[in-house]
């Protein structure tokens, strides 16, 4: 199979998220560093080309790369550098009234677009959170359009990134697409160690790549029914 390598594709970091996302150029050239404009399904973003140019193996990744707008100006540095400041004091705000107000829930993270017009606040909570109080009060003091969107525990994580007890970054956070199910079973079929702290990851669950060598071990034996020995009449 043969790998393509074309100048009109680069890779885009956004803020300090792990992954890079492929961006198309629309046939411009934009050297590593650059900062750009992206137009995302939330909006446009400010980014910085990290990879110039960055590989295309398949054409789906063609297809999902997204397009580069324009350069970043100075107008576009400014309002990045207000978007930061709006989602650390976001950040704050939430978690202060969301104590005020007894609100069972973890605030994990704010993103606001670089317009300022919009936000998603992400939380975790172990039920269901009425949090149309804390929505509307961090509307007025941000004067912005408020989402709030409830995470689990593994799409925290994949949200907010961090370092294995392998010492690699999450893989979740990385390259996983998708969460697929695992089990205890999955441990004891390795004969790995059923210590919570040694088998749980970042985000308290089971480790995810405790799937990634499973199919390679034997299945456990099954355990034979007993018979009853009736004699014949």
């Amino acid at each position: 199979m043969s790998t393509a390598v074309e100048d009109t594709f680069v890779g885009v970091r956004f803020g300090e998220e792990t992954n890079l996302t492929l961006c198309r150029t629309g046939g411009q050239i934009y050297a590593r560093g650059a900062r750009v404009i992206v137009d995302l399904d939330a909006g446009p973003a400010y980014g910085r080309v990290e990879q110039s140019p960055m590989p295309v193996f398949k054409p789906c990744q063609k297809s999902g790369a997204k397009p580069i707008t324009r350069p970043a100006s100075e107008h576009d540095t400014q309002s990045y550098d207000r978007q930061l400041t709006n989602e650390n004091s976001a950040k704050t705000f939430c978690r202060e009234r969301a104590r005020t107000l007894s609100l069972g829930m973890k605030i994990s993270k704010v993103e606001f677009a670089l317009d300022g017009k919009r936000a998603t606040v992400y939380f975790t909570a172990e039920n269901r959170v009425d949090f149309r109080v804390l929505a509307k009060e961090t509307s007025n003091r941000f004067s912005a359009r408020i989402k709030m969107t409830q995470l689990g525990a593994r799409d925290e994580a994949k949200l907010l990134g961090g370092i294995g007890i392998c010492g690699q970054t999450l893989c979740c956070s990385t390259w996983m697409t998708e969460f697929k199910p695992i089990s205890i079973q999955m441990a004891k079929r390795q004969n790995l160690s059923l210590n919570p702290s040694k088998i749980s990851g970042q985000c308290g669950r089971l480790l995810c790549c405790l799937a990634y060598e499973n199919d390679q071990y034997p299945p456990p034996p099954k355990k034979r029914r007993k018979t009853e020995n009736r004699a014949n009449v």
